[in-house]
C-alpha cells in the first residue's frame, strides 16, 4: 500500500513530549509520509526529524481579519458563560485584574461579556459557531497555508494540542475549508470544562476517556459524532511504563544530589499566577523537616513549575541552594518555546517513582503518583498570613469539576491546615500504601484500561487508518 501523507502541528512546546518524543512517532514516521508543521525549531526537534526522515516546516504566525477574531472572542466570552464553574470564574477574575487601571481594556472586557449574554446557551454557541467558521474562511488570510498543503498533498492532518497556541486553529480551519481530513488531541483532562470554545472544524477528536467523550458531546452536541471521538488514554503517562525512562534509585539520588538512606518528600508547585504565595506553604514544610533532629530525616525536594514560578520561590531556591536536606532541582525546559527538553523525561518520571510522598495543590501530578502507588496530599487551605480573593483561593481547586471525583474517590488525602499537613506527612511515611486500594480503583474507573504505557502506538494506529481511508 502507498504510504498516505499526515502532518503533525505543533503549536508549543507542551505537545513535544506527548508526539514528539514518544515511540508513536517513530511508528508514524516509518509507515507515512511525516511532516511536522511546528512553531518549535531548537536542536531537538530538528535532530529527531533528520533521524525519523521527516520535513519539518515552520508554523509562523499569519494574522486573521480583526472582524474575525472580535466575533470569536464574544463566543470566546459566551461559551464561559455558559459554563461558569469555578475554574471560570477564576479567569474572570483574572480578567477583571488585567484591565484594572486601563479605561479602553475594561470597554473592551466589558463589551466582550454584555456582547455574549445573548449567546451563552447551547443553541446560540452552535449557531454563532457555524457564523464564525462560515466568516473565517470568507475572510481567511493570503493563501499560504492553501499553497502548503497543495504541495504537501496531505491525507490527514493531526493537532496535537488543541488548546496549546493559537498558531494551529488557521492551519486547522483552512485544511477543513480544503475539505482535508482533520484530527486533534484534547490535550488536558481539565480543558473542556476550564477552557474556551473549540473553534476549528475536526473530522476525529482523541480524549482520554469515557468522561471526557461525553464531555465534547454534552458541549458541542449535534457538531460532533459519537463514531468520531476515540478514547486512547494520553501519551504522557506513557513514559512511567516504559523501562526506557526508568533510571535505578541511586542514579537519581545522584543526579539531583540527595543522600541516598533518606526518603524525600516531592512537593510540585503550580503556576505562580494561579497559586500566589504558595512559598509560605513550602516554607512551612521546611521548618517541619528542620524540626526533626534524627539524621534520618526526610528530604524535601521541590519541582518548581516551568511555565511561573514566582519570585519568592526562587528565593527560597537561592537560600537553600547548598542545603543538605531541600532540594530545588533544574527544571530541563525551553523556556522560549515552552518545551521540556528530553532529558527532563528521566527525571520527571523518576522524581515520581522514588518519592516517599507527593504534594501539589490539586493537578494532574496526583494521577501520576498513584501510577506509583505513591500517597498524595492535596493542600485544601490557604497559604499562612494570606488574604487572598476567593477566586484565587488554594481550597477551590480541588472543588473543580474535573477533580471533584479524585476527592471524592479518597485516593488522594485533602489537608485543610498547616498543622493537618504535616499530620499527613507523618502518616503517609509510616503508612505509605493506606490508599493504594482506592488508588487503584480511581484510576481504572477513570482510564478505562487506557493507562498501559501504550496511548501513543493507539493514537498513531488510529491515525494511519483514517489516513489509509481517505
Amino acid at each position: 500500500m502507498q504510504k498516505k501523507n499526515i502532518i503533525l502541528v505543533v503549536a508549543r512546546g507542551e505537545a513535544v513530549r506527548n508526539f514528539i518524543f514518544s515511540d508513536s512517532l517513530t511508528s508514524l514516521a516509518n509507515q507515512s509520509n511525516l511532516t511536522i508543521l511546528s512553531s518549535v525549531q531548537n536542536k531537538e526537534i530538528s535532530l529527531i526529524a533528520k533521524k525519523n526522515r521527516i520535513n519539518l516546516v515552520a508554523l509562523n504566525e499569519i494574522k486573521e481579519n480583526s472582524i474575525v477574531t472580535f466575533f470569536r472572542d464574544i463566543i470566546h466570552t459566551a461559551h464561559y458563560q455558559f459554563l461558569w464553574n469555578t475554574e471560570i470564574k477564576y479567569y474572570w477574575g483574572r480578567h477583571n485584574l488585567r484591565v484594572k487601571g486601563s479605561l479602553k481594556e475594561s470597554v473592551k472586557l466589558y463589551a466582550l461579556r454584555i456582547l455574549g449574554i445573548p449567546l451563552s446557551n447551547k443553541t446560540m454557541l452552535r449557531i454563532s459557531s457555524k457564523i464564525e467558521k462560515w466568516i473565517s474562511w470568507y475572510f481567511r488570510p493570503p493563501n499560504y497555508f492553501e499553497n502548503l498543503f497543495r504541495d504537501l498533498r496531505p491525507d490527514l492532518i493531526f493537532n496535537c494540542s488543541h488548546i496549546h497556541g493559537q498558531l494551529a486553529d488557521l492551519p486547522m480551519r483552512i485544511a477543513s475549508g480544503m475539505g482535508i481530513s482533520t484530527s486533534v488531541f484534547i490535550f488536558s483532562w481539565d480543558n473542556l470544562s476550564s477552557r474556551g470554545r473549540i473553534f476549528p472544524h475536526y473530522d476525529h477528536y482523541f480524549v482520554w476517556n469515557n468522561d471526557m467523550c461525553d464531555q465534547l458531546l454534552t458541549l458541542y452536541g449535534k457538531s460532533i459524532k459519537t463514531s468520531s471521538i476515540h478514547i486512547t488514554g494520553t501519551p504522557q503517562f506513557d513514559y512511567h511504563f516504559n523501562q526506557k525512562y526508568c533510571l535505578k534509585e541511586k542514579e537519581l539520588y545522584d543526579k539531583i544530589g540527595l543522600k541516598h538512606d533518606r526518603p524525600y518528600i516531592l512537593y510540585t508547585t503550580g503556576m505562580s499566577t494561579d497559586f500566589p504565595e504558595e512559598h509560605k506553604i513550602v516554607e512551612k514544610i521546611i521548618g517541619y523537616i528542620k524540626s526533626k533532629k534524627n539524621q534520618k530525616r526526610v528530604q524535601l525536594v521541590v519541582r518548581t513549575y516551568a511555565k511561573g514560578t514566582s519570585k519568592e520561590m526562587k528565593r527560597l531556591q537561592k537560600i537553600f541552594k547548598d542545603d543538605s536536606d531541600i532540594y530545588f532541582p533544574p527544571i530541563l525546559w525551553d523556556s522560549k518555546s515552552l518545551m521540556p527538553f528530553f532529558d527532563d523525561l528521566f527525571i520527571y518520571s523518576n522524581l515520581i517513582r522514588y518519592s516517599a510522598v507527593g504534594i501539589n495543590a490539586a493537578s494532574t501530578v496526583s494521577l501520576e503518583l498513584m501510577m506509583f502507588d505513591k500517597p498524595v496530599i492535596n493542600i485544601g487551605f490557604e497559604p499562612p498570613e494570606s488574604s487572598l480573593p476567593y477566586w484565587k483561593r488554594f481550597s477551590r481547586h480541588i472543588t473543580h469539576a474535573h477533580y471533584k471525583p479524585v476527592v471524592k474517590s479518597k485516593s488522594v488525602m485533602v489537608a485543610r491546615s498547616v498543622e493537618n499537613l504535616m499530620e499527613m506527612i507523618d502518616f503517609s511515611i509510616k503508612n505509605p500504601k493506606n490508599t493504594k486500594k482506592m488508588q487503584t480503583r480511581f484510576l481504572s474507573k477513570m482510564f478505562d484500561g487506557n493507562i498501559d504505557g501504550k496511548s501513543g502506538k493507539r493514537i498513531s494506529q488510529i491515525l494511519l487508518k483514517i489516513a489509509n481511508e481517505q
